[in-house]
């Protein structure tokens, strides 16, 4: 599994004050991506939305997240795959604005080709 120091993942203990209040979920990167994301437990504060998480990976990850996931505009690339729950994002009710709880897992797969 990747390290990542950066603010919100597990590898960095959040201070007790940060951790009151906050959602601990898991995300998980498959294929191209599973090198990239790896599977790692972010901490978010509570009331977060699904788009909170990926924003949080994009900040983090950056370029190792790469234009594969996001357009030149910043938004996500619809045939990106992410999952909540083992839902794609596209049948939830309310899409990338799902609020997320205590314990959830969401999975990214890259923009997927075939025929």
């Amino acid at each position: 599994m990747p390290h990542n120091s950066a603010p919100g993942w597990a590898s960095e203990t959040p201070p007790q004050s940060e951790t009151t209040g906050s959602i601990e979920i898991t995300v998980q990167g498959y294929l191209n991506y599973k090198a990239r994301i790896g599977k790692r437990q972010v901490f978010l504060p509570m009331g977060s939305k699904l788009r909170d998480a990926l924003a949080i990976l994009r900040r983090d990850l950056g370029v190792a997240l790469g234009e594969q996931a996001y357009n030149d505009a910043g938004e996500l690339r619809e045939h990106t795959v992410v999952l909540l729950n083992g839902m794609h994002c596209r049948h939830l009710p309310n899409g990338l604005s799902t609020l997320l709880k205590d314990g959830d897992q969401v999975a990214i797969f890259p923009p997927l080709a075939g025929g």
